[in-house]
């Protein structure tokens, strides 16, 4: 926690410090660093936090969590010596979450995490005081800097827990253990790492809700078809669908707006400011986690006209008559379909042009995925631009359909292709894994024009 005396955080780690600074805030980035932060130096695949000590004095650091075997300069730092810098950096978030009274709202899911994260925190915040993880920091690397970094009065904690391999799940709970856990949705995100596909995929997934201290599990009803995994939940079942009424929250249109039925009663109707299927999705989640927090129904309205996405997330602005829709943060297949099939329809003489790159981690699901995905693009996009090296399949599938589309391996070039066949009433979808950051197209489309 925030404003704690660098000896009582030295004492956590096992390291005898005598230092009465105090330490402002957590970072295991060297460029966050805030004068009076601690910084811990984590070795890394391609640059090793030592390296980067000086630069943590400049910026006002006081302190380095640092490996035992680190025997170069302190450049003004305290250094606080440790066996495993990773494993003082868990620890030290693990034991002083011991002393919180917080409820814990642990979010994981194959998409949607983050969006549902803030929106579980919008709402909660007409009756509590929410601390939640900052941006997507929900890995065993970041997940513990949302925790120290907390200022320690918190009644609720909104925690995203995500998972790239096995076991990542497990060690995640090891440091926060959620008293009500979130799934949002089982795919094929990191699905190279799981021989077994999307079953294993949900048997990891659904651990978050195996936790002794768990009292609620809180999953779309669609994950019941993984008969096992469900069968394994002792924690109180509460399903949320927009697809099927027998799920305990159910969401369904009505005239624009929406129609809540809680375990079998329409009891609300909200008007939500996100139309898209999959935003409801989070909305619906965020929605079942504030009544089981006790929240009555005008107090969770009164909060949603407040709920915003975050970046990158279906993020959309119009520009010279044309319609951008930046969804460029990450992607796996379903992912890759909402996005498809909830394209907004473009205006009279407009097209819906699809910028789609590469989705990672899909191992010998890589192939069929990327050419499903250029097929289902077939019905909701004129023209497709993609990018990336396994996008190739998604251009192979779309052509299919004989409509106009283009491969490209470098963003300036895409850029350059896309504006060409720009016109007024367009809808442009850019949509792909973080690795092909696809944001960047923007920065070349949008540069000015060389005089």
């Amino acid at each position: 926690m925030r404003n704690i005396p660098l000896k009582q955080v030295a004492a956590h780690l096992g390291v005898v410090c005598e230092s009465e600074l105090q330490v402002s805030d957590y970072q295991i980035n060297s460029s966050l660093v805030q004068p009076g932060g601690l910084f811990f130096a984590l070795p890394g695949l391609r640059a090793d936090g030592h390296s980067f000590l000086a630069e943590v004095k400049q910026r006002g650091g006081i302190a380095a969590v640092v490996s035992k075997q680190y025997q170069g300069p302190d450049y003004g730092l305290v250094l606080l010596p440790v066996d495993q810098v990773l494993e003082g950096l868990q620890g030290l978030a693990r034991d002083f979450l011991k002393t919180s009274q917080a409820k814990i709202i642990g979010v994981t899911g194959s998409m949607g995490k983050t969006t549902t994260k803030e929106f579980i925190g919008t709402l909660l915040e007409k009756k509590f005081k929410v601390w939640k993880t900052f941006s997507s920091y929900n890995t065993k690397l970041t997940f513990p800097l949302t925790l120290l970094n907390r200022s320690g009065d918190e009644e609720v904690l909104v925690l995203e827990m995500a998972m790239s391999e096995p076991g990542d799940m497990g060690r995640l709970l090891e440091i926060a253990a959620p008293d009500i856990a979130v799934l949002t949705q089982i795919g094929l995100a990191h699905v190279a790492s799981f021989s077994g596909g999307k079953e294993e995929i949900a048997k990891e997934k659904g651990s978050i809700f195996l936790h002794p201290k768990t009292k609620t599990a809180v999953f779309y009803h669609g994950f019941y078809e993984f008969t096992e995994v469900v069968k394994s939940i002792s924690a109180e079942k509460t399903s949320f669908s927009q697809e099927d009424r027998s799920a305990d929250y159910f969401l369904s249109p009505s005239d624009g707006k929406y129609l809540l039925d809680e375990r079998g009663v329409r009891v609300y109707q909200f008007d939500p400011p996100y139309k898209q299927t999959h935003i409801l999705h989070n909305f619906l989640a965020a929605v079942t986690v504030a009544r089981q927090m006790k929240m009555e129904w005008d107090e969770i309205n009164a909060q949603v006209p407040l709920l915003t996405l975050p970046k990158m997330r279906f993020e959309q602005f119009e520009k010279e008559g044309i319609v951008f829709i930046n969804d460029a943060y990450n992607a796996n297949p379903d992912s890759m379909r909402a996005a498809l099939a909830n394209l907004p329809e473009p205006r009279e003489g407009g097209k819906r042009i699809a910028v789609l790159g590469g989705m990672v981690e899909l191992g010998k699901f890589s192939y069929e995925s990327h050419l499903e995905i250029g097929r289902f693009a077939q019905k909701y996009a004129d023209h497709l631009l993609t990018y990336g090296e396994d996008a190739v399949q998604i251009a192979e599938g779309f052509l299919e359909a004989k409509k106009p589309s283009e491969h490209f391996s470098d963003p300036a070039a895409l850029a350059k292709a896309l504006k060409a066949v720009l016109s007024q009433g367009d809808v442009v979808l850019l949509k792909g894994s973080r690795k092909m950051q696809l944001e960047k197209v923007f920065e070349h489309l949008f540069e000015p024009s060389a005089p």
